[in-house]
């Protein structure tokens, strides 16, 4: 379970995160939207740790993010696909996988389980500069799942990938719910929402929607441009 209390971030005069209050609970798909600005990735790098907050709370699995002593075993929690391709593009798909795995400290072995579980076993010997954009995405998404994280948060993952690569990415996310995974999911593509259990719409730095699709439409919004339109202009 992720709890985002209160969470406000300032560069200089631009306050990017006014009270960020967001929770997505065990076992949740949840969808993160916002125009560009709106503070989604200063929202994501203060769940991550990788910026701290002015103030507010973060929570992931009862532990607190912001505390330092816990920090190590909190990160342990998280697998985190972010929205640029970060692998090595000389080594293939394998090697990159095996050369985390030296990271995490876990066995070889585990760079065979993940390649299976994202359907990108055929590429193994592939240097990943020369994979296709779905490729490099669902390698991306192999690293991420490595150390088998509770929590996990993917930014943009289907920007490269086409309609066939996009329902098996979503295909897996599914699977992997199954193990009781918490996952949120930054997306742009407004229709992947119809995927995801509830939704969040990030607008000036504020929780400008929170709920479900459902909830959505008996609001009176008949599609959902109109809420990025509603609470950001």
């Amino acid at each position: 379970m992720l709890e985002v209390k209160g969470v406000q971030k300032t560069f200089g005069k631009k306050k990017v995160l006014q009270g960020v209050d967001l929770t997505v609970e065990d076992g949740e798909i949840k969808g993160l939207i916002g125009i560009n600005g709106a503070g989604k990735s200063t929202l994501i790098e203060c769940v991550c740790g990788t910026k701290k907050p002015d103030s507010g709370e973060i929570y992931i699995d009862h532990k607190n993010v912001l505390n330092r002593k816990g920090r190590k075993e909190v990160k342990s929690l998280i697998g985190y696909m972010p929205q640029t391709f970060r692998m090595f593009n000389d080594l293939t798909v394998e090697e990159n996988l095996r050369y985390l795995c030296a990271v995490y400290g876990l066995p070889v072995e585990k760079s065979g389980d993940v390649m299976e579980c994202c359907r990108i076993a055929d590429a193994a010997k592939v240097l990943a500069g020369n994979l296709s954009g779905g490729y490099r995405q669902l390698l991306s998404m192999a690293s991420a799942l490595l150390h088998s994280p509770k929590f996990l948060i993917l930014d943009e993952p289907t920007a490269a990938m086409d309609p066939i690569f996009r329902k098996q990415f979503w295909d897996i996310i599914r699977e992997y719910r199954k193990e009781n995974a918490t996952i949120l999911v930054i997306t742009h593509y407004l229709e992947e929402l119809v995927e995801c259990d509830t939704f969040a719409c990030l607008a000036n730095g504020k929780t400008a929607f929170n709920g479900t699709l459902a909830e959505f439409k008996q609001d009176g919004l008949l599609n959902i441009e109109q809420i990025l339109n509603k609470y950001t202009f």
